[in-house]
Formats: structure tokens, sequence, C-alpha cells
């Protein structure tokens, strides 16, 4: 179905959200079963996950969201944040019914209005070649990144070197000042809906300090101020999925990262290849797994 000439690129608003939440599905499904992934069954957990996210932009960065529309119907979604002048594209989705037809592009170009030329800005892309190639050709450079799953062997868990606690509510400005640091931009806002999917672990030794968020098996984020501090919350992460008796996710690992390929090696978890992570004016944080949702 060609669309094109009819489509409208327009800011999200609230009426949009459940239409927008169908779509991020159905290109997901459509991602998943096209590379040969398993395609996660749709519970209400999974719809309302989905609509918390979208809400959680059109209430922070509502001119960073954007829907395309063709004959009175959402076919597109782009979310961008911009956090201390750092901007980041959480979803990009395009019905599939209607992909490759140019509507991707400009819902990318949309959100770019929102970010600062001169600042940082990051994109995790899909292993869709479509995708690398429209974040290459506006700009972006390409950093390889692998993800790693398993079952933890508990048998090989490290005990942290640095003391790693729970993190609160009150753990939020300091983790924001590791941000700061780390990616140059605080989380703020994402903080609060961050930590309301799993446990947050935080170090705060000095000089030495970073923070983790899980959801179940998932390794959603680690921010830290060096490699070791990281890799102390990377293995807090583990221990607990461990104890959990699920099996273990960490994303976003790119070559700069070795301290978190030698963590999941050593935990015994398969490494395979993953969306590579396109960044413009940067390089990638080393001491940094970012969250696919809020980068």
């Amino acid at each position: 179905m060609d669309v094109t000439a009819n489509v409208t690129v327009r800011p999200l608003a609230e009426a949009d959200v459940d239409e927008a939440a169908s779509v991020q599905r159905e290109a997901f499904d459509d991602h998943d079963r096209r590379l040969g992934d398993p395609v996660p069954e749709t519970t209400p957990e999974r719809i309302d996950g989905q609509r918390r996210r979208i809400i959680h932009f059109l209430r922070h960065d509502p001119d960073g969201s954007w829907v395309a529309e063709a004959d009175g119907r959402v076919v597109g979604v782009a979310l961008a944040l911009k956090r201390g002048g750092m901007w980041g594209l959480s979803l990009l989705v395009v019905d599939p019914a209607v992909q490759s037809q140019g509507v991707g592009r400009r819902l990318l170009d949309a959100t770019l209005t929102y970010a600062e030329p001169d600042k940082p800005a990051v994109i995790l892309s899909s292993r869709d070649p479509r995708a690398m190639h429209r974040y290459a050709s506006a700009g972006f450079d390409l950093f390889p990144q692998i993800r790693a799953a398993g079952r933890v062997a508990s048998s090989r868990l490290r005990r942290p070197e640095l003391p790693v606690r729970e993190g609160t509510p009150d753990d939020f400005a300091m983790a924001d000042d590791v941000d700061v640091v780390v990616r140059g931009a605080p989380r703020g806002p994402d903080h609060e809906i961050l930590a309301t999917v799993g446990p947050m672990f935080v170090v705060d030794a000095g000089a030495r300090r970073g923070y983790a968020y899980l959801r179940g098996g998932r390794v959603m984020a680690v921010t830290a101020t060096d490699d070791a501090t990281a890799s102390a919350l990377l293995w807090r992460c583990l221990a607990h999925v461990s104890d959990e008796g699920i099996e273990a996710q960490v994303d976003h690992v790119g070559g700069n990262q070795q301290w978190a390929v030698r963590a999941v090696v050593t935990a015994g978890l398969s490494m395979s290849p993953a969306g590579p992570a396109f960044w413009r004016g940067r390089t990638p944080p080393a001491a940094y797994l970012p969250s696919g949702a809020y980068l």
C-alpha cells in the first residue's frame, strides 16, 4: 500500500497513545519474525509498559514525540528525549504495511529538530539494515555492539570488589551527578520510570560512584565513573538474576566496554551480534551500558 502522498507527520497527542503502542508492537513483532528472533507474547503487562513509555515521552519530551498519520490512522511513531542538551532516539517504528516508503525518514527528520546540532546525540539501532542505513545517512557514526544472554553459572559469580547496595529514590540526585560526568547529561525524570521496573543498585564510595537498573533478568542500564565500578554493578545484577533463577540479558556492549565482555564471558552467558549504536558529536562512554528506551 503506497501511502506516501497522504502521510502527515505531526506531534504526538494523548489520543494517539493506544494506536502508537499498537504500531510499536506490530513493527517489533515483524522485525523479530524477519530476523528469526522469538516473538514475545502480547500480554497486558507488555501493552501497559509500551503505553507508559509513550506517555512518559509525551509528558517530558512533547517536542520530540511524533506520529505519522495516513487516512486517519497512525502508521508510524518516533520518540526522542533531550536531557541537558544530549539528544537520544528512543523509538522509531513504522507499520510493516507501509515500510520502505520514506515514512521512517520523515519521522527521524522530525525528531532531529529537537536536537541541538552542537550537542551529543545517540541512537541505539535494531539489526534492520534499513534502520542502520537511515541513521548513517543522517550523519551518525556507527559503533558495533553485542548482546549476551543465558543462564548465569552461579559457580562463576564474582563478588563485587566495591560495596554495592540497593538504591532508593534518595539516590537519584547522586545518579544524575554520575550521568553528567559519564554521559554529559542527567537522566532526570527517566530515573523515576526506570526505578519502577525493578531494583536499582548503587555504588557510592568516594570518587567511585555509579548505578544500575534491572528488569527481570535484563540489565536495563549501567552508568559509573570508572570501569571497576561498572563491573561491580554488573556482577551485582548478575548475582541477583542468578538468585531469581531466571535467564540474564545484557545489551548494548561495545568494543570499549571490555569490563562487560569479561563479566558476561566469565558468567557463562552467550554473546551474539546486536544492532549497532550510532553517536554524533562524541564516542560512546566506556563505563556505560545504555538503556534501550531511555538511552
